[in-house]
């Protein structure tokens, strides 16, 4: 396994390339394997890149003080924070993982992720990250919530009651209200919600309410 990293890490150190603030890794299984298309994201960011068919990866421009975060499984993460790491690899076993830099080896548990309940009507900040989505219909798409719907860009829940042509929720955010879709995710950077809560009742807001209520809450700074 070692001779294996090594080789790959000599590769890239002689290849040329200025690291700057990059950094570099490699993924491989308990086989010592590559594993290739896993997800890399930087933490409380929707930043992302995926491995190669070599297991291989780079990260651009990162602090000292961000995080990555490697995606293993729906229920486990590797979370490796930069600080002076310009290079690593991760051997992914069952139980726990592998990290290898500087000539040492750490060995991990994963972070367990803690999802909401299926039928839950609540996304948190943490659930939006993983997602790596851009705007708020990249949110909703996949059946994030139950009865949430997109079709290019409107937005709908299942069970609206609307006698108007627009069967669009309203969109609330920090308490300012928004008739439509395109005016909240223009109103907002998908990096700064904290939660977000479906209302299919909307009774609260009077018939602007009947097509149910988007509720966004944003990180306060």
């Amino acid at each position: 396994m070692k001779r294996f990293l090594g080789l790959i890490i000599a590769g890239l150190l002689f290849s040329g390339i200025s690291w700057g603030h990059d950094v570099r890794g490699i993924v491989v299984n308990s086989k010592q394997r590559p594993l290739k298309g896993v997800k890399v994201w930087k933490k409380n960011t929707t930043e992302s890149v995926k491995t190669d068919k070599m297991g291989l990866f780079v990260f651009q421009n990162l602090k000292a003080t961000d995080t990555l975060v490697i995606s293993v499984s729906r229920k486990k993460d590797v979370v490796i924070p930069v600080d002076t790491l310009t290079r690593f690899s991760v051997r992914i076993d069952k139980k726990d993982y592998t990290l290898f830099s500087g000539g040492k080896e750490i060995r991990q548990e994963y972070v367990r992720k803690y999802r909401a309940r299926v039928n839950s009507n609540v996304l948190t900040h943490e659930q939006i990250v993983s997602m790596s989505a851009n705007t708020i219909y990249d949110i909703f798409k996949g059946g994030a919530i139950p009865g949430v719907t997109v079709v290019g860009e409107t937005i709908t829940i299942r069970g609206g009651s609307s006698l108007s042509l627009d069967n669009e929720p309203l969109f609330v955010i920090d308490g300012t209200v928004y008739e439509s879709s395109q005016e909240a995710d223009s109103a907002i950077s998908v990096n700064d919600i904290e939660k977000i809560e479906v209302l299919k009742d909307g009774a609260i807001y009077g018939a602007r309410g009947a097509n149910g209520v988007i509720m966004i809450t944003t990180v306060k700074k």
